[in-house]
């Protein structure tokens, strides 16, 4: 049987926002929901996509000469019949043109996470699995995470929890804390937002709290979207239910990912949103420690 692979498309060090510590944090491609407000775009795609920064070209045209459908009079990135092969990126000399997306063997990328190894275990952090979502990903994730255990690397995923209850098993025994997203408690929101309903998400979670993991959960706060007092701690009044305490951060909204989707030559949905003042998330946090019996985390 041949090594587990997975599709990842950024590896970053040095992260202390994806868990305890400090963190090496692996973004993995591909996701099931289509939350209008993404700050991962090239994430939601199960493929490698070619992404183009105008204001890192030179006009060389080096793209449209190894591009068998370019345009000579533009870039290779503007061609309908792009399939991504990354022919033009590999020859783009100023970097104006990349590919999102690159496969791994499981043991290639343990490799290379455990040269932070002793960074990684002075400061009690860890690897985290990120996306995208990746428990689409799940025999990849538990296979690395496999290797990462061997050396007592502190695991956590973050999800969106919107995958089978059996990607959760594959990896629950490998996994020291699940970083999960609540969009909306209400299902019509959560349809409305993401374009799935939570009906599934709910229950996996439900499910994972029986089990004794560490769960930290997140709510991001939207704003026209999820950022009332009545959304919030309906969202509050579920964690609250569950037979394990948890505790609980928001999130703030920022759009500082709209060159993202520019690359990607996607819209933005949520372009013009202005981010939440810190009064307001304040505010929120003050409302949600009220009333649950948890702890409630914002970090301006």
């Amino acid at each position: 049987m041949g090594s587990a692979t997975g599709l990842i498309f950024n590896i970053q060090h040095f992260s202390i926002h994806d868990g305890p510590g400090i963190r090496t944090t692996v973004f993995m491609k591909g996701c099931s929901l289509r939350c209008y407000w993404c700050h991962n775009p090239e994430s939601l795609n199960s493929g490698p996509e070619l992404q183009f920064t105008p204001s890192r070209c030179i006009g060389c045209g080096a793209c449209v000469e190894v591009c068998p459908y370019a345009d000579p009079e533009k870039t290779a990135r503007f061609t309908p019949a792009c399939t991504n092969c990354s022919a033009c990126a590999k020859v783009c000399y100023a970097g104006a043109l990349s590919i999102a997306g690159r496969q791994y063997h499981a043991e290639e990328l343990a490799e290379l996470l455990l040269k932070d190894k002793k960074l990684l275990a002075n400061s009690g952090g860890g690897v985290t699995f990120s996306g995208g979502e990746p428990l689409l990903q799940a025999d990849f994730v538990s296979a690395v995470s496999a290797l990462l255990k061997k050396e007592n690397i502190h695991t956590a995923i973050e999800t969106a929890s919107n995958v089978p209850w059996e990607s959760f098993e594959k990896t629950l025994p490998l996994t020291d804390l699940f970083i999960c997203d609540i969009k909306a408690f209400s299902d019509e929101l959560h349809q409305k937002g993401t374009g799935a309903g939570n009906r599934q998400i709910l229950d996996n979670l439900t499910r994972l709290s029986r089990t004794g993991a560490g769960i930290l959960f997140r709510i991001p706060i939207i704003p026209c979207y999820n950022d009332t007092e009545d959304a919030v701690l309906e969202i509050g009044g579920f964690v609250q239910s569950l037979e394990q305490k948890h505790p609980v951060e928001l999130l703030a909204f920022h759009n500082i990912c709209a060159g993202k989707y520019d690359a990607l030559g996607r819209e933005f949905a949520a372009r013009d949103t202005k981010p939440p003042s810190g009064e307001f998330m304040g505010h929120l946090k003050s409302t949600l420690e009220e009333k649950l019996d948890t702890e409630v985390i914002w970090k301006p």
